[in-house]
């Protein structure tokens, strides 16, 4: 956690403005370089008092530098950073510091420390007023302010407040002489935002806020943040904060200096990316069906020119006044209609990817073949044991099943999920599966360690196809575009690995699905898709996730992994 101070550093600005109805962050035209890599290229942004705009993009486009750069943290090369507020910004990093030898007391007594500051100037002012001065006007017309402020900001309660804080963020059972330095990340990071929640700085920067809370948490946060009335800029992937808590969203690509904003909450994004996508397989069969039209017009001119391509020494006279009017009106009608075509083809309009399925393209010999396994149970763990973790797992798979498993870090989840895959060999019991089985496996975390081929290559490599099959397969499902088919994979972000290892998922057209953490690092329009995919997919499926909004949608079909046996959640 961090607040940012007045002055100047590297191209960032406080100003205190006098009006709070004014009151703004704003970057306007940022450009960053970290180390040899392009972050942010002229992005401009700004937050005014009482928006709460979530930042959303994918992990590697520039989110948490754009954050660390308002907040005064990190340097830019080019462009302006303003912080326009009366008071402090409190800004959340995913990783927050602290300085040495703080404890959990200090951190608290620092973040309530403006309390105790108006606290003693109410009594300066009780004083003054019990002095007997002729003139209290003045100390009382302070005296009012701040009252108002202190109980505005809950000063009364404040005790019960920061007790209340704690207890819901988790941290209420710690020793507050604890140092900060023994505490785990995910303590930590519970920590930086109580101290941020009991300050309530007059701007908020906060980075995937809802990271290490539990649902008591994220329930209690979620309607603290729609009450916030600064301006607050929030990076996250949270679908249930996107949608209760914020009042736009902006869609950020730092390298490719695009901001695309939208307004109101998730529900309101997801709409106009709909009509978004609508219009352009609109504007697409527009495109298509001109050029057409352009082909036929230069077809037809072309053959009307060849009517009078040639003419008889004996037929001069009738060539002379008929064919060479036509002939001229053809070459007129055919430089046209090259034109247009010509045009046509300059301002063509890229095809609109399919949205992902399961199910191979009407034609694709990929759903050809072999008969797949039907009716029946397809995989069956009984008994299944693994270190300390699993304890005699009995699970049964048959098309149409779904199964959510949720449970604490460590519960042995993903443990599960890859002996269902046949990864890792049970201590005890046994997974049976039917023969000829394809089993999609997405893993938490990708493992392309050591790999320098492009995208393409790998990708051909993992699919055993040949190249030009492997670039029309990984260009109908327009997770990448075609200038990234060479880009090394070991230069790839961690949401465009997490890209692969969906269009390697996709291309095995799978019978079952078994997911880790599915929709960790991706775009949220990709999480869409790939919800609707799993949705209409139709074999069994196993999901092993923390996504609330997952879990919502598929509440008919939890499980809770605890002390190694699966349960179903009270």
């Amino acid at each position: 956690m961090s607040d940012t101070n007045a002055g100047r550093t590297g191209g960032a600005q406080n100003v205190l403005t006098g009006d709070h109805r004014s009151a703004h962050l704003l970057a306007e035209n940022v450009h960053c370089v970290l180390g040899d890599r392009l972050v942010l290229r002229d992005v401009s942004l700004k937050v005014s008092r009482g928006e709460r705009v979530g930042l959303i993009g994918e992990n590697g486009r520039g989110k948490s530098t754009l954050l660390r750069a308002i907040a005064g943290e990190l340097p830019v090369q080019r462009g302006q950073v303003v912080r326009a507020v009366a008071g402090q910004v409190g800004f959340l990093p995913q990783e927050p510091g602290f300085p040495a030898g703080a404890t959990i007391e200090t951190v608290l007594a620092r973040a309530t420390a403006e309390f105790g500051e108006m606290a003693e100037r109410m009594r300066a002012a009780e004083e003054l007023m019990s002095s007997g001065a002729e003139d209290l006007s003045e100390v009382l017309g302070e005296y009012g302010r701040l009252q108002d402020e202190f109980a505005r900001r809950g000063g009364w309660e404040l005790h019960a407040r920061v007790g209340e804080v704690l207890d819901v963020f988790g941290l209420g059972g710690l020793d507050r002489l604890r140092p900060t330095a023994a505490l785990s990340g995910g303590e930590r990071s519970r920590l930086a935002l109580a101290a941020l929640v009991l300050t309530e700085p007059a701007g908020l920067l906060l980075d995937e806020p809802t990271n290490h809370l539990d649902d008591r948490a994220v329930d209690w946060l979620v309607p603290w943040l729609a009450r916030y009335q600064g301006p607050c800029l929030i990076a996250s992937h949270d679908r249930v904060l996107l949608d209760k808590a914020v009042t736009a969203i902006v869609d950020l690509d730092g390298s490719r200096g695009t901001t695309v904003r939208y307004g109101g909450g998730y529900r309101d994004y997801l709409d106009e990316r709909a009509a978004a996508r609508a219009h352009w397989w609109q504007q697409y069969r527009d495109w298509r069906q001109e050029l057409v039209e352009a082909r036929r017009r230069l077809d037809r001119a072309a053959r009307s020119g060849r009517v009078f391509g040639g003419r008889r020494d004996s037929d001069k006279l009738s060539y002379d006044l008929a064919g060479g009017g036509a002939q001229a009106a053809a070459a007129r009608a055919t430089r046209a209609a090259r034109q247009q075509l010509g045009r046509l083809l300059d301002e063509e309009v890229r095809r609109p990817p399919q949205p992902l399925a399961f199910r191979a393209p009407e034609g694709d010999p990929a759903g050809e073949g072999a008969e797949r396994p039907g009716d029946g149970v397809l995989l069956r763990a009984s008994g299944l044991a693994v270190g300390d973790v699993l304890r005699g797992v009995d699970l049964e798979l048959a098309p149409g099943s779904r199964h959510v498993i949720t449970g604490p870090n460590g519960s042995g989840k993903s443990t599960l999920l890859s002996a269902l895959a046949g990864l890792r060999a049970p201590d005890a019991g046994a997974v049976t599966r039917q023969p000829d089985l394809r089993i999609g496996y997405l893993p938490q975390e990708s493992d392309f360690s050591g790999e320098r081929r492009g995208v393409l290559e790998t990708f051909a490599a993992h699919r055993a196809a040949y190249v030009d099959d492997a670039a029309r397969e990984l260009t109908r499902f327009g997770l990448f575009a075609s200038a990234d088919f060479d880009v090394p994979v070991n230069r790839l972000s961690v949401g465009q690995l997490r890209r692969l290892e969906l269009a390697l998922l996709f291309s095995r057209r799978p019978d079952l699905l078994l997911l880790d953490e599915p929709t960790n690092h991706l775009s949220l329009d990709l999480v869409e898709q790939l919800q609707d995919a799993v949705q209409q997919f139709t074999g069994p499926v196993v999901m092993v996730t923390h996504d609330r909004a997952l879990r919502e949608r598929h509440r008919d079909s939890l499980l809770e992994l605890v002390d190694g046996r699966l349960t179903r959640p009270a």
